[in-house]
């Protein structure tokens, strides 16, 4: 087939319905992480009530979740480069789809803690594969561009599951949801008898020496150094979600629904930066790319510090670069990363989400110390991320450590 009527023809595409077919049902697959949590925001008040538990321990469904995602991908990944990805996808969606009807059955709030935290771990096993799968069935350019339209169609479910959850309360309660996940992981399962083996090449040996991959992958400098500044990049908009509410609610004593508002205004720059990367950025040299952009998130950084405090539409527009690119960054990102090695796609898959997610956190933790106040935070974060990103960027091109440079929009 030609280029111009397949995103490849470089490796064969393992749907059997073709790879526009792969790319939506990739997203689905992506979209488990963000509907599993933001459907059922609007039912928090529902849990508090119905288990009769503390609003504190009914965060822990929140945390616990996010913290079992992110250590479970460290599993699945370098599982699947030893015993394939669509036996990994099953028992990760299998588990996720039993873990939410144990969360409609859940008596008490721990069982309930415990369901999510189960969940959690399953989703993280479809969301390494999803990675894996794209670096198994695309190269050079066609990656960048399957990676960036994952990015752009995944980001519409952290905008839609709120509203969409709201709007579901209305007729059901909050094991409704629940019922409405579980079924969401049947479906997934069903779909994925579609797709071949994407594993030409399985790493041998135990378990344990499957999971030391790890070991073998971090000390690969290009990939660890690029693993490194393209982690420190997720901490601005992290931060961003940690702050907002404190910033638009209590400090510019916005309500609720006009706080969503300028929400969903950050959201449309997080889906407007892929659309962008892979009509214009995607064109520009690598290392200019990078120079650019984080320049620009330094600067923007700045401004918010000294004007961000002035009107919330000047802290939505001083952010709004920001948003633009550090999400135009990460498809970038990923594909560099994944040049850097050339095997264990699974593991490479698992690093780049659980550094991603590790960073997050440490984001959101310095964001809940008291130091600032939470604008000031935000703006720290994001200029001295990006310029300490910049120099460490400058150094390591320099000293030459990372191969397959040129390939990121090629």
């Amino acid at each position: 087939m030609s280029r111009t009527t397949t995103l490849t023809s470089e490796k064969p595409c393992p749907c059997i319905f073709g790879q526009k077919a792969l790319i939506a049902f990739l997203a689905f697959l992506n979209a488990f992480g963000p509907m599993s949590t933001d459907l059922y925001l609007p039912a928090l008040p529902q849990l508090v009530e119905g288990f009769n538990a503390p609003v504190e321990i009914v965060n822990l469904t929140l945390s616990g979740y996010m913290l079992c995602y992110g250590i479970s991908t460290l599993i699945w990944g370098p599982l699947s480069d030893r015993f394939g990805r669509r036996p990994i996808l099953w028992a990760g969606l299998g588990l996720y789809s039993a873990a939410s009807f144990f969360c409609i059955a859940a008596p008490t709030i721990y069982l309930f803690i415990v369901g999510r935290a189960l969940q959690a771990v399953g989703v993280g096993a479809a969301i390494s594969i999803s990675m894996a799968i794209v670096k198994d069935s695309f190269t050079g350019r066609a990656m960048g561009t399957v990676l960036a339209w994952l990015q752009t169609i995944t980001m519409i479910a952290p905008m839609v599951a709120p509203v969409l959850g709201a709007f579901l309360l209305g007729f059901l309660s909050w094991r409704g949801l629940f019922y409405i996940l579980a079924f969401g992981g049947i479906l997934a399962i069903i779909i994925s008898f579609s797709l071949r083996e994407s594993l030409e090449v399985r790493n041998e040996g135990s378990v344990f020496r499957t999971w030391g991959r790890i070991g073998v992958v971090l000390k690969n400098k290009g990939f660890r150094s690029l693993l490194l500044l393209f982690s420190l990049m997720s901490m601005p908009f992290m931060s961003f979600l940690a702050s907002s509410s404190y910033i638009y609610i209590d400090f510019f004593q916005l309500s609720a629904q006009q706080y969503s508002y300028f929400f969903v205004f950050n959201a449309f720059m997080c889906m407007l930066a892929p659309l962008l990367y892979m009509r214009v950025f995607r064109d520009l040299p690598p290392f200019k790319f990078m120079l650019v952009f984080t320049i620009i998130v330094a600067c923007a950084g700045i401004c918010l510090f000294f004007f961000g405090h002035m009107s919330p539409f000047a802290f939505a527009f001083l952010f709004a670069p920001i948003t633009f690119c550090c999400f135009s960054l990460r498809p970038f990102g990923v594909v560099l990363m994944m040049h850097q090695q050339d095997t264990d796609n699974g593991t490479v898959s698992s690093l780049i989400l659980f550094s991603t997610m590790l960073f997050g956190s440490f984001s959101m933790f310095l964001c809940s110390l008291q130091w600032l106040d939470f604008i000031s935070r935000c703006a720290v974060i994001a200029a001295v991320v990006s310029v300490l990103t910049l120099i460490c960027w400058v150094i390591f091109n320099r000293i030459r450590i990372f191969r397959h440079l040129g390939e990121s929009g090629k």
